[in-house]
C-alpha cells in the first residue's frame, strides 16, 4: 500500500466510503463529514494503517464506528427519509430508477444494525468476520441479523410497498 501513498489511496477509496457513509447516515452532507473525519484519522496514522492487509475494510470499519459514535452523541436515530439522495455507484438505465428507489425505501425501514450489516456485506463486500469486528458482535449475530434483514427486504420488495 505504501507504493501508491495516502493521496492515491484516498482518491481511490473516497467515493465508496462516501457512498457507505451516506447510506448509513441518510444525509449526503453528514456522510461526507464522516468520511472527511475518517480520512483525516487515516492520514495521521498512515504509516501504521498502510501496513494492514485490508486497508479498505479497515477504513469502512472506521466509517461505521464514526457514524455510530456520532449518532450516539447526538442522542438520536439517523434520518432515513433522505436515503433517496444517495448517488448511484454505477448509473444504469432509467428503467432501474424505480427499482433503486423501492430498494432505498425498503432499506430505510430496517433497523440501524440490520441496515448497517446489509450495507457492509452487499455494498462494501465485507466478510461476516469483518462486519462482526466492526459492530462489536459475534459472527452468528451478523448472520442472523443479515438473514432477517434480507427476508424483510424480500417481503417489502415483492409486496410492492416496504413496511
Amino acid at each position: 500500500m505504501d507504493e501508491i501513498g495516502f493521496e492515491g489511496w484516498a482518491r481511490a477509496v473516497s467515493p465508496r466510503l462516501v457512498r457507505l457513509a451516506t447510506l448509513l447516515t441518510g444525509e449526503p452532507h453528514e456522510g461526507a463529514d464522516v468520511v472527511q473525519d475518517v480520512l483525516l484519522a487515516c492520514y495521521r496514522s498512515w504509516p501504521r494503517i498502510s501496513r494492514l492487509e485490508h486497508v479498505d475494510a479497515y477504513a469502512a470499519k472506521m466509517v461505521v464506528n464514526r457514524h455510530l459514535a456520532t449518532a450516539r452523541s447526538r442522542g438520536r436515530r439517523t434520518r432515513r427519509e433522505t436515503l433517496a439522495a444517495v448517488p448511484e455507484a454505477h448509473p444504469g438505465p432509467e428503467h432501474r430508477i424505480a427499482d433503486r428507489d423501492a430498494l432505498t425505501r425498503a432499506l430505510a425501514t430496517l433497523g440501524e444494525k440490520q441496515r448497517t450489516i446489509v450495507l457492509l456485506r452487499h455494498v462494501e463486500g465485507l466478510s461476516d468476520a469483518h462486519i462482526a469486528a466492526a459492530l462489536g458482535c459475534s459472527v452468528s449475530t451478523v448472520r442472523s441479523q443479515s438473514s432477517r434483514a434480507l427476508a424483510h427486504l424480500r417481503a417489502a420488495l415483492t409486496s410492492g410497498s416496504p413496511t
